[in-house]
């Protein structure tokens, strides 16, 4: 699923921000865990004359895990910016995709990515009880993994004495159940048979249980403002409105802006994104 071949996805070139112009720090290319695979790499934006402990928002880019296009530099950068005018630290995060290594690879490497920002909190002027994260597809999904996982699932090693945890979630048209419940294949798709290497078909359900956001929706999770396109032909909206429905029946705060006309890609509109900054407002701050 590479979308830059994909019609029915709107993929953009995001403009280039003159961070010291608008009062913004730049730190690109940190290196927040090294594995036997890559070394996965953050760009860190802040206020520069941040004095305090700022809450903190983790971009991470789609791409169906596994598009080497579509990199942390695949953000909505002006929106991003934005933020951290507004008082945020902002990261964005490449991670392992598919073809490097197999689930949970790629959540393992996100949850790191919150641990290193705990860990680095007074270098990065990052409050660590107020850290939320925003994602668009298979972003999108990783996500909502870190927002619904506890620090006893998808574990790895790098700066382990920190939390991994997440106080708010932005999921962007996300696949939220991964299962093969129906008696179809879809693990036989070549996305998913990378995503997946990991043994039997028995395995493979079982894996895709484990990476299945909405298995998790039952559990007292951090409030969540789910995006997706009514016109969304790549990812479903049925996704994201049955995920809501499971979040909403356990008693979690949630929240569903369906966008009509929009496809699969970022959202048209400014509208869209001041909800996004006052949903983080209310959650973070």
């Amino acid at each position: 699923m590479n979308l830059r071949e994909d019609p029915l996805a709107k993929v953009v070139t995001p403009p280039v921000i003159d961070y010291k112009k608008e009062g913004l720090v730049f730190e690109e290319g940190l290196v927040y865990t090294t594995n036997s695979e890559k070394e996965c790499r953050m760009d860190i934006v802040y206020p520069a004359d941040a004095k305090e402990a700022l809450p903190a928002v983790v971009w991470v880019h789609g791409g169906g895990w596994s598009d080497e296009n579509l990199t942390r530099k695949y953000l909505p950068s002006r929106e991003l910016a934005e933020l951290s005018k507004r008082g945020y630290v902002t990261a964005s995060i490449d991670y392992r995709l598919c073809q490097e290594a197999p689930f949970p690879a790629q959540i393992a490497d996100c949850k790191a990515a919150v641990r290193y920002l705990r860990a680095n909190a007074e270098r990065y002027h990052v409050d660590p009880d107020h850290i939320g994260a925003w994602g668009e597809s298979a972003g999108g999904h990783l996500v909502e993994l870190m927002a619904y996982s506890d620090d006893s699932e998808f574990v790895d090693d790098h700066n382990s004495g920190f939390s991994s945890r997440i106080q708010a979630v932005v999921p962007w048209y996300a696949p939220s159940d991964m299962r093969d419940k129906e008696g179809g294949e879809k693990w036989r798709s070549e996305i998913f048979q990378k995503l997946f290497a990991c043994g039997d078909v028995e395995e493979k359900k079982r894996m895709m249980e484990k990476a299945s956001p909405i298995t998790y929706a039952g559990r007292k999770n951090p409030p969540t403002l789910l995006m997706h396109g009514d016109a969304d032909r790549l990812v479903s909206p049925e996704s994201s409105l049955a995920l809501e429905k499971a979040l909403r029946k356990a008693g979690n705060e949630v929240t569903l802006v369906m966008v009509p006309g929009q496809i699969h890609g970022f959202f048209d509109g400014d509208e869209y994104y001041q909800q996004i900054y006052r949903f983080f407002d209310k959650a973070l701050k």
